[in-house]
């Protein structure tokens, strides 16, 4: 009976230009090998023994136990399967290693028959692929964004040869990559991204099937972001510095066109009157451009354009118009020439000389009372002033002695606290109450209590309105009297 050992590895297999690989990889669990039963009932109940040689055939080692043969497996294929720890162990197993397999097979009796070598080479490669490089390229001149009709392009370079990565984009999955060995491209066509970070994740493996750690980051950490909205212009507003009408202008003014962007703007093109705008201020995406008229300007209704584009180049719609309805009109024209056509005189007394007679006759019979009543209302109000000016010092002086100031605003009790301050008797209420007398004892005390002299005193006495207030906020300090 003659037996033919066909091996069949049940892991990642490569499809090459040149020949067919067989890699046992870093997420193998078992070497499957497949053995060809021959229709023959002897061999139910016999043994395959598989045998396994790194050295290019020259010498095989057993692998793990015999497998036993059961009726099922006459005149068919038995797949039998080799722990990989079992694999692993074996001498002359290492990375880059390649093996060989041969089986033994028995009958029931013990007669046995080896196997021809196995045309299959098992090549190991448990290596994970690393990044090598990862490049992120905008087609947009601003290399960190895209809009619409852009594309972004994806550089990968690898630590080995890799299958056909896979990309996912934004959340859908790509498989346009395009490539060999180490070195893939992708590019990505950017027409239906939303707006926002164009985020990404790249997953591969190497021939074997060893997969990599996701890529989700460029090697730069460069970061590219979707820009479709369009850029647009609000609150646009005409008009001029001419003195009697804003929305008039004459040679010599200057007309100023103002308007807020949505975003930050690249080019910006305003044309005034068919002039190229000058740029007077820019804040805050605010924009305010003016022109100064001239002879060689155009009169009439004056034209407005804005042409513009935001970072990422989208054109937004082109202005040629106000949002607010303001617009500003050139008149260089002055009125038609004329001359003065009459020139007389009136005769007589005039109509403004009567009245003003009549104003003098009404205003001798009132005078004499009209004058009266004025004096009286500055009088009053001077002397209100003046007991008001008081009043507050007196509030500041009761501060300064210790006593709270509203003391000094209630009468007959304010006497009483003041008799207190200046370390007096209670009698000397009544001296205090008397008038004039208890003025210019007080005055006299109020001085002697914060350090002045009697020329002071005399001040306290004669102008009160005024030495009140320079003493309550001046510098002086209180002195307490010696008991």
């Amino acid at each position: 009976m003659k037996n033919y050992i066909v091996l069949i590895f049940m892991f990642s297999i490569l499809f090459s230009q040149e020949e067919s690989i067989i890699y046992w990889n870093s997420l193998a669990t078992d070497v499957t090998v497949g053995v060809p039963i021959a229709e023959d009932e002897t061999l139910v109940g016999g043994r395959i023994q598989i045998e396994v040689s790194f050295d290019g055939g020259k010498s095989f080692n057993q692998m793990g136990e015999p497998f036993q043969i059961d009726e099922g497996d006459v005149d068919d294929l038995k797949q039998v399967s080799v722990d990989a720890e079992i694999f692993e162990k074996m001498a002359g197993f290492s990375e880059g290693g390649k093996a060989q397999f041969k089986a033994t097979v028995w009958d029931r009796a013990g007669n046995s028959i080896n196997g021809s070598v196995s045309d299959s080479i098992l090549t190991i490669d448990e290596v994970l692929p690393t990044l090598v490089d990862l490049k992120v390229i905008s087609s947009n001149v601003n290399k960190s964004l895209v809009m619409p009709d852009d594309s972004i392009t994806f550089q990968l370079n690898t630590s080995e040869p890799i299958k056909k990565p896979e990309f996912i984009i934004n959340g859908e999955y790509n498989d346009n990559a395009i490539g060999v060995g180490k070195s893939w491209m992708l590019v990505y066509h950017a027409n239906d991204t939303d707006d926002g970070q164009i985020n990404f994740e790249i997953n591969y493996s190497d021939l074997a099937g060893n997969p990599a750690a996701s890529v989700s980051v460029a090697t730069d950490s460069s970061v590219i972001t979707m820009d479709g909205t369009l850029p647009e212009l609000t609150e646009i507003n005409l008009y001029t510095n001419n003195t009697y009408d804003k929305s008039l202008a004459v040679k010599g003014d200057s007309v100023f066109l103002r308007f807020i962007s949505s975003e930050y703007i690249k080019e910006l093109n305003v044309i005034i009157n068919n002039t190229d705008g000058k740029l007077l201020r820019e804040e805050n995406l605010k924009f305010e451009f003016y022109h100064v008229f001239t002879e060689s300007d155009s009169q009439g209704v004056i034209p407005i354009k804005l042409d513009y584009k935001d970072k990422a180049g989208n054109i937004g719609e082109t202005i040629d118009e106000t949002s607010d309805g303001s617009q500003v009109e050139l008149d260089m024209q002055p009125p038609l020439e004329f001359k003065v056509q009459t020139v007389g005189s009136l005769q007589g007394e005039s109509s403004r000389k009567a009245k003003q007679t009549k104003n003098k006759k009404i205003k001798s019979k009132s005078g004499g009372t009209s004058d009266f009543g004025l004096l009286a209302i500055i009088v009053l109000s001077v002397l209100s002033l003046s007991v008001l000016l008081v009043w507050i010092s007196w509030f500041m002086i009761f501060n300064k002695a210790g006593q709270a100031g509203w003391k000094a605003l209630i009468p007959l009790f304010n006497i009483l606290v003041f008799t207190k301050i200046a370390g007096k008797p209670i009698w000397w209420i009544a001296i205090y109450i008397f008038l004039p007398l208890g003025h210019i004892i007080s005055a006299l005390d109020v001085s002697k209590l914060f350090g002045k002299k009697i020329i002071f005193a005399v001040g306290l006495i004669l102008l009160p309105p005024i030495f009140f207030p320079l003493l309550a906020f001046g510098k002086a300090q209180y002195i307490k009297p010696k008991s």
